[in-house]
């Protein structure tokens, strides 16, 4: 497994990467937050985390959640 993420640059340099790994949104079930982390070589492909669920997993040291990748739509 490989964590991809820009320490340094809160984010910026991630924004190229995320567009061209087509990674739109955190990929944790009903979340709807932009993604910060790539996530690669844990599943098929890769997924997306939000900040939140990132440092969630970073404390307890795994990654325990449903994963989904359909788009989430707003409803209003």
């Amino acid at each position: 497994m490989e964590i991809i993420r820009d320490e340094e640059m809160n984010g910026l340099m991630m924004i190229p990467l995320l567009q061209q790994w087509g990674v739109n949104r955190c990929n944790v079930r009903d979340c709807i937050k932009k993604p910060t982390t790539i996530i690669t070589g844990a599943t098929e492909q890769p997924f997306g985390l939000c900040e939140n669920h990132y440092n969630e997993c970073k404390e307890t040291g795994k990654i325990a959640y449903t994963l989904d990748w359909c788009a989430l739509v707003n409803e209003h």
